[in-house]
């Protein structure tokens, strides 16, 4: 495993989330709650990257999920459809951002879920399709996010991730909105970020009853 770009790559998603906002064709979409999707041939070669020619060298546009890997093949259906930021600049690099969970415009709450990212950006933005989304280039502002970035493993990737299953390719700002969301595997977030941390006792105690409401044994135990 090529722990250097998994570095790279978690530090870039940390910045997004603590550094930028997305404006699209006037709606504000801030991200909460992202995944990280790479893959490169010989390189890095991460089985559960969709690998659609919209994910690669198409900086600063969405792609939503298609079946195929080609960009004219059909859309998924139901709730499968989700939304990525794609970050890649470069052929044969397939590089995106999917966005579980985000605030847009003025909603006063996260919209949670991959799938109700992209209708709540489809109802705000009165499109009438989703290649009219896809089509207008994202616009990446500076901003400042308080808070801590918190990463685990992905959810739901199915059985062709392999060994990268394990990555912690998930990020989520741990900020106000954290204490009273229902992301999933909130527990699993907190454990994981303080098991690593270098806080004191106190600190990591009172971290947990912030943001969860109680102490898991894991972090109790790390403790005694």
């Amino acid at each position: 495993m090529n722990e250097q770009l998994v570095y790279k790559l978690q530090c870039e998603a940390a910045c997004l989330l603590k550094e930028k906002v997305l404006l699209l064709n006037g709606i504000t979409i801030i991200p909460k709650e992202i995944e990280i999707y790479y893959y490169e041939k010989g390189v890095f070669e991460d089985g559960s990257v969709h690998q659609n020619e919209l994910q690669q060298n198409n900086k600063s546009h969405f792609y939503i999920h298609r079946w195929g890997t080609k960009k004219t093949d059909s859309y998924k259906g139901g709730n499968y459809p989700g939304i990525d930021l794609v970050v890649s600049g470069t052929e044969n690099v397939y590089y995106t951002f999917l966005i579980r969970s985000a605030l847009i415009n003025s909603n006063p709450n996260p919209i949670i879920g991959p799938h109700k990212v992209l209708m709540e950006i489809m109802s705000t933005g009165s499109f009438n399709n989703f290649k009219e989304i896809e089509n207008i280039p994202v616009v990446i502002q500076p901003s400042s996010v308080l808070g801590d970035v918190l990463f685990s493993d992905r959810i739901n990737l199915g059985n062709n991730a392999g060994e990268f299953a394990s990555l912690k390719f998930r990020a989520v700002v741990c900020d106000n909105y954290f204490i009273d969301s229902k992301y999933p595997q909130k527990e699993k977030l907190v454990t994981n970020f303080l098991l690593s941390s270098k806080m004191n006792k106190e600190d990591a105690l009172a971290f947990s009853k912030k943001y969860l409401g109680y102490i898991p044994t894991k972090v109790k135990n790390n403790y005694d």
